[in-house]
């Protein structure tokens, strides 16, 4: 397991690119950026139900919380007796995540807890998230800093063929290697 415990400095520049493509939404956040988050996002999902599955019933290894080791980066490193549960939270918030932008909805942290809280059946592992000291707004930063180091060649992920594929469908646009406007639209 690789160690993955980065913060973006990234601030928002009065010289902040606008879109060259004619096709991204009010938010300004390119098609192929919202493409790399939801690649990051199932990545992310798929490695923390594998990571849950490895766990015994009753609790996470804590050093790999306290470390931050990729995926248990995504339970805050303060959390309270953080649970095998808790990481299928942070797994059932990436998918509304992920849900959102197939639907072309950029997420924000109110539309987050709002589809949890219409559909608390399908995610029912958000409430341990949330109890163990896990946030909204945690998640997505951890996943917006993984998408940026990607994007900055600290691929932690290899692009899939999927992605690939669907990034050549998309014509380019100047704010392809902008995550600030995601950052804005997100608020984190």
């Amino acid at each position: 397991m690789a160690v993955y415990n980065h913060r973006s400095s990234t601030t928002e520049s009065v010289d902040s690119p606008s879109c060259t493509c004619g096709q991204c939404p009010r938010s300004n956040v390119s098609k192929r950026i919202q493409l790399r988050i939801m690649a990051g996002a199932k990545q992310s999902m798929d490695d923390l139900e594998g990571e849950a599955k490895s766990c015994d019933e009753e609790s996470l290894d804590s050093e790999l919380i306290e470390q931050q080791l990729y995926p248990c980066n995504f339970v805050p490193p303060d959390a309270r007796e953080p649970t095998k549960e808790a990481l299928l939270g942070a797994h059932d918030i990436l998918l509304i995540i992920h849900i959102s932008l197939q639907a072309g909805v950029i997420p924000s942290v109110r539309s987050i807890r709002r589809a949890y809280e219409i559909e608390k059946e399908q995610f029912p592992h958000v409430r341990d998230f949330l109890a163990c000291g896990g946030s909204i707004p945690y998640i997505l930063e951890e996943l917006t800093s993984q998408v940026e180091g990607d994007m900055r060649g600290e691929a932690y992920h290899e692009d899939t063929e999927e992605l690939l594929e669907a990034l050549e469908r998309v014509p380019p646009c100047a704010l392809d290697k902008d995550l600030s406007h995601w950052r804005r639209a997100l608020d984190i």
